[in-house]
């Protein structure tokens, strides 16, 4: 089944049912369309989520920077020397 979600940026999309508990978890939408009425995450009980409030907020990601530098990706080349 299909949902009608809005994310945090005021976008719009149609997302697969299976993926409506990641974005709510992760924080990614604000809300989501039922057939009769559209759902703030967080101010009412999901069946995913009873009793559980979520917040609504989009924040950065504020873990540690894993990436590898990519700076020097090959090593200088080295002088050729007479023979």
């Amino acid at each position: 089944m299909l949902i009608l979600v809005r994310y945090c940026d005021n976008d719009y999309d149609i997302v697969e049912d299976y993926c409506l508990e990641y974005l709510i978890v992760t924080g990614k939408i604000v809300e989501f369309s039922r057939s009769d009425e559209w759902v703030k995450v967080g101010s009412k009980q999901t069946r995913e989520m009873p009793g559980e409030t979520l917040s609504i907020e989009c924040a950065p990601y504020r873990g540690q920077n894993r990436r590898k530098k990519t700076a020097a990706v090959f090593p200088a080349p080295t002088p050729l020397l007479p023979i």
